[in-house]
């Protein structure tokens, strides 16, 4: 953001009827323009728009403008094969971008009112040498013939460097096609990602902050100060869509958060380019001057994004100073890894000290991991700056725990909307640990009506819920264990229950189902069915029924959770459950696997984009952590290579996770859709040696 340079040349801010705050350029010169696409090369901008030739203005700074030279001195031979009516070499709305060592210009002709129209394409080695070059047509549309219109061009470069075309107007709404890189013309079909009654036109897209950004411009434009043109925008994960607004409402059902609108001078904002310019966002766009005739008249404004990710023209408050959303836990362990966590909101920068005072080489970050708890006993606290102030977190003390009954997940368990197919519950866990020879009892269960009575009151759950135990690998696949369909009052597993501390069962004759049986070390699945084919949500859960005297630090225990689902909303979102038993804190490591399991080589078809991960246990504030996009967190790859789990090759995915050293007691994960959208996920839970 160019806001030194803005405060020395006179910064002029605007607050007319209609517009938000914003910081408005204040420009001189030859200001006439329409639909303004804007590119800076090294210190000089440029400025193109709509008119005889795409006429080109520049300035050395941003502020005063000069006109200069058209980029098409006459008409080229082929526009009027399309658009046989246009006005003399009138040509339209173009957009400028750096792509590959070259500026490519796409620009559209077209005939006004109807979708006689196309889209062409010039590029240069820079716009200072000016040695365009004619590189023909894109794609054009038909009056009768096509239903969209080839206008409005603009070349947006995916997450993965891939170039893409926006373009379209009132007709059918708005479109993105993917380019062939070596010809920057169109490859394969077209998606429609927009649409609007009473007109939308004018679109460009940026990436920020892991989403697309579609902005356009909606409703009437080019009558002067009669022009009811406004800015809108909507946001999406894939470029592809869909993309919604701020109230959630899709914009290819006439959606779109108005951004700018007319006030008292400037009236009938639109054909904006959104551009970073190296120092910030800005949006040039042209509105139409009340004071001068209704002229279209070239804008340019700073551009922000809120805390949400959101585009704004009002500038951001000054940063409030950091405060602990997440504080770290004390924990009694009997050695290995420990893993604190302290999150504080408001961006700061972290430092974890110990005994109040000295502070922990490279423990930067609100994760901090103790390798070897037994030689770094002791207390911590971590200390989170911003420009506004500094927050000290609450100390958590590390200590050293007795070895007569250690820490272990003695439970785990796993409630979703269980479907048909591919969708019904599989819930798969590993029996595992130091020891590999023994073996170890267990009670598995799938509840259905037992969750739908007192004093759970679970709506739409599965009536009868079949119960299916294998075991994974080998030779022959999945080799099937155990069985249930309707437990039938069994003494043995009410017995059972009761000894590893499950909620009881009050309906002998239910289709609840459970086994009792004991597991060798290896990995199982226990899947829940409707065993009618039907569907609903389903409890699934696996005790560890080995009793508490038994329990050694050699012998095999469960070390792992996992279960794939479909993540709904309200009551059927994604909920994990385990239970820490023992005298000790265990280290775990939860995640939430949504972009990752799309990816080759699992290519999940409709997963949740998005997942947000809460790591709970029951009681008021009783939010442990939680999560939202991992950020390529070095402490998360690593706990996870070292318990095996299948790596996360993106470190901007959306995929979220947990590490934290939890003391014993009952804990649930939950999943999520960060903007309450649906999909199928993954989630994992770990013990981390």
């Amino acid at each position: 953001m160019p806001w030194l340079r803005l405060a020395a040349a006179g910064l002029v801010l605007l607050a007319a009827p209609g517009r938000a705050l914003a910081a408005d350029w204040a420009l001189t010169g030859a200001l006439g323009a329409h639909d303004p696409g804007i590119i800076k090369e090294e210190n000089t901008w440029w400025a193109f728009s709509t008119g005889p030739g795409i006429p080109v203005k520049h300035s050395p700074d941003g502020l005063a403008w000069a006109q200069g030279a058209p980029v098409f001195p006459s008409e080229l031979a082929w526009w009027r094969t399309y658009a046989p009516t246009m006005g003399p070499n009138d040509v339209w709305a173009p957009d400028v971008h750096r792509f590959a060592g070259r500026t490519w210009c796409y620009y559209c002709v077209s005939e006004f009112g109807k979708n006689n129209s196309a889209i062409g394409l010039t590029s240069c080695s820079s716009v200072a040498v000016g040695d365009w070059r004619d590189d023909g047509l894109v794609l054009g549309s038909a009056a009768g013939t096509d239903s969209f219109n080839a206008l409005d061009p603009d070349l947006v470069v995916d997450s993965a460097g891939n170039p893409w075309l926006v373009y379209g107007s009132y007709f059918d709404g708005i479109h993105v096609v993917r380019l062939d890189p070596a010809t920057m013309k169109p490859t394969g079909s077209a998606t429609s990602i927009a649409s609007r009654p009473n007109g939308i036109e004018g679109s460009n897209i940026v990436l920020h902050g892991g989403y697309y950004t579609l902005f356009a411009s909606i409703d009437q434009c080019c009558q002067g100060v009669n022009s009811t043109y406004k800015i809108a925008f909507g946001r999406s994960l894939a470029i592809t869509g869909p993309y919604v607004d701020l109230s959630g409402a899709a914009m290819l059902g006439g959606g779109g958060t108005v951004l700018d609108s007319s006030g008292a001078r400037w009236k009938g904002p639109g054909g904006e380019s959104v551009y970073d310019d190296g120092n910030g966002w800005v949006i040039a766009f042209h509105a139409y001057d009340a004071q001068n005739s209704g002229a279209p008249t070239l804008m340019i404004s700073d551009l922000y994004w809120d805390a949400g990710g959101w585009p704004s023209l009002a500038a951001p408050a000054p940063p409030a100073a950091p405060v602990f959303t997440t504080q770290p836990l004390s924990v009694a362990v009997a050695g290995g890894m420990v893993a604190l966590d302290a999150f504080a909101s408001n961006a700061p920068a972290y430092q974890w000290m110990r005994g109040g005072t000295v502070p922990v080489a490279g423990a930067t970050g609100p994760i901090l991991v103790l390798d070897d708890a037994s030689s770094a006993l002791g207390s911590y606290t971590c200390v989170a700056t911003n420009a506004a102030g500094t927050a000290t977190s609450t100390a958590a003390v590390v200590s050293l725990a007795g070895s007569s009954d250690p820490g272990r997940m003695i439970n785990l368990s796993c409630r979703a909307l269980v479907g048909t197919g591919a969708n019904i519950l599989i819930t798969g866990f590993v029996v595992g640990g130091q020891g590999t020879s023994g073996s170890v009892p267990v009670l598995i269960r799938a509840s259905g009506p037992a969750i739908a009575a007192a004093p759970f009151n679970v709506s739409g759950t599965l009536s009868d819920p079949g119960l299916q135990v294998d075991m994974l690998g080998g030779a022959g696949g999945a080799v099937p264990v155990a069985s249930n369909s309707g437990w039938a009052g069994s003494p043995a597993i009410s017995e059972a229950a009761s000894s590893v501390g499950a909620f009881a069962w009050g309906n002998p004759s239910s289709a609840d189902s459970a086994v009792e049986t004991t597991l060798a070390a290896g990995p199982y699945t226990a899947e829940v069915s409707g065993a009618a084919g039907d569907t609903g949500v389903a409890l699934a859960e696996v005790y560890d029924a080995t009793p508490g005297g038994s329990r050694v630090a050699s012998s095999p225990r469960l070390v792992n959770l996992s279960a794939r689902v479909a993540v709904g909303t309200g009551a059927n979102v994604l909920i994990a459950g385990f239970v820490i038993g023992g005298s000790s804190a265990r280290t775990v490591l939860v995640r939430a696997s949504g972009p990752a399991i799309a990816a080759a080589p699992y290519n999940v078809p409709g997963t949740l984009p998005d997942p947000q991960l809460t790591l709970a246990r029951p009681g008021p504030g009783g939010v442990v952590s939680a999560n939202t996009a991992w950020g390529g967190a070095a402490a998360i790859t690593g706990a996870a290579a070292g318990v095996g789990a299948f790596g996360w090759s993106d470190p901007a995915s959306r995929d979220s996770a947990i590490l934290v050293t939890l003391p014993p007691g009952a804990y649930t994960a939950t999943v999520a859709g960060a903007a309450g959208d649906t999909g199928v996920a993954l989630v994992e839970v770990y013990e981390v040696p």
